[in-house]
């Protein structure tokens, strides 16, 4: 296995096309995760190509994979894929986002949402399959004259396209790493049985799953227990299915700490750091992250807020950093959750501020530099 090609796929690739003919990383824990394996073997990485400009790169090549030089000097062989705008966004912005992520990460208010009806079964049959179709597609044409080949798929944009391979190549070798917590079964009951059983068949078909936790493990042990009546080996972690046996596993998976340290030593960080330093006071409260309603940052201001009505002599003596990514700001719910984090910024800066101090500075931008 060490010596058979890999591939990747994924929704989000390690780089996206600009439109001033750029390149820069992809965004997203998920890129983070991958890009050390990717430039450490032998490796072909299948992505949805997400921008024009990706669907221009991918038309240039004709579908196939071609390697690119991201900032940083690494090089991947990468292959795009572009779906039908209209079915990539029932995909990404009604099933994946938000309805998923809301369910494994518990956002949902179930006294008032989901509210699944036509609109949404008929963009989890005509989207999200339509794009996973779409990627199993490409897979398979990589992997076409590859013997015993090794597919790792990743999180939950991807859980029914494992099926698919399997129907075409039974003696592949099928891994996937949900990135994202697996929720308990009772969450999962929102989903009409015919959509929550497509996408258990989907993830089952892999030979291997992987979790970060052994929570999320021992979840989705019991999900399939539960929802699907299949037989569980708790202790072992397996999922009897069909006339296979599934291994569950937990393992956190890494960054690469040579990355993160290449981006450290870049001149551009160099600067950003002096300029943080300069602007700090006697304390320093630092945030980087996503505007995403599982990162909790509105409670982190109010939390802020809290503190310095309860310490004023804190007050010009501390200043909050957050640098928060705007992410998919299509779907109304994120829309409204940024809203809120600018309007909650401006209560705390107006109620605790001065002339001098500014509370919370908040940068809404993507920069890995910065961050």
């Amino acid at each position: 296995m060490a010596e058979t090609p890999l591939v990747l796929v994924s929704n989000r690739g390690p780089v996206t096309f600009e439109p001033d003919g750029g390149i820069r990383r992809g965004t997203g824990g998920l890129v983070t995760a991958l890009i050390g394996l990717a430039s450490h073997r032998e490796v072909t990485w299948i992505a949805s190509a997400m921008t024009e400009e990706d669907v221009r790169a991918a038309d240039e090549h004709d579908g196939r994979p071609f390697p690119v030089q991201a900032p940083g000097g690494d090089e991947y062989n990468v292959k795009l894929v572009a779906s039908d705008p209209e079915a990539y966004d029932r995909f990404y912005n009604i099933i994946a986002n938000p309805m998923l992520w809301f369910i494994q990460h518990y956002l949902w208010d179930l006294s008032n949402a989901p509210d699944i009806r036509r609109n949404e079964t008929e963009a989890f049959e005509f989207g999200y399959n339509a794009v996973n179709e779409d990627l199993a597609r490409a897979v398979l044409e990589e992997i076409d004259d590859v013997e015993n080949p090794v597919v790792m798929v990743h999180d939950y944009h991807l859980y029914t396209l494992p099926g698919l391979i399997r129907h075409a190549r039974p003696d592949a070798f099928l891994h996937h790493f949900v990135h994202i917590p697996w929720s308990q079964s009772d969450f999962w009951r929102v989903l009409p049985t015919m959509i929550r059983e497509e996408i258990y068949r989907g993830i089952l078909s892999n030979d291997i799953i992987g979790f970060h936790t052994r929570s999320y493990r021992r979840n989705f042990l019991q999900c399939c227990e539960d929802l699907l009546g299949l037989k569980v080996d708790t202790e072992r972690g397996v999922v009897f299915f069909e006339d296979r046996e599934v291994w569950v596993r937990a393992y956190p998976l890494p960054i690469d700490p040579h990355a993160v340290e290449e981006v450290a030593s870049r001149p551009g960080t160099a600067r950003f750091e002096d300029e943080l330093l300069r602007r700090r006071r006697d304390h320093l409260i630092l945030r980087v992250d996503r505007a995403d309603l599982s990162k909790n940052v509105l409670r982190g201001f109010s939390a802020f807020d809290v503190f310095l009505d309860q310490h004023p002599e804190f007050r010009e003596k501390v200043t909050f950093i957050a640098q928060l990514m705007p992410s998919r700001t299509d779907i109304p719910e994120y829309a409204e959750y940024l809203e809120r984090i600018e309007a909650v910024v401006a209560v705390v800066n107006h109620r605790h501020g001065s002339p001098d101090w500014m509370p919370i500075q908040l940068k809404l931008r993507d920069d890995l530099e910065e961050a």
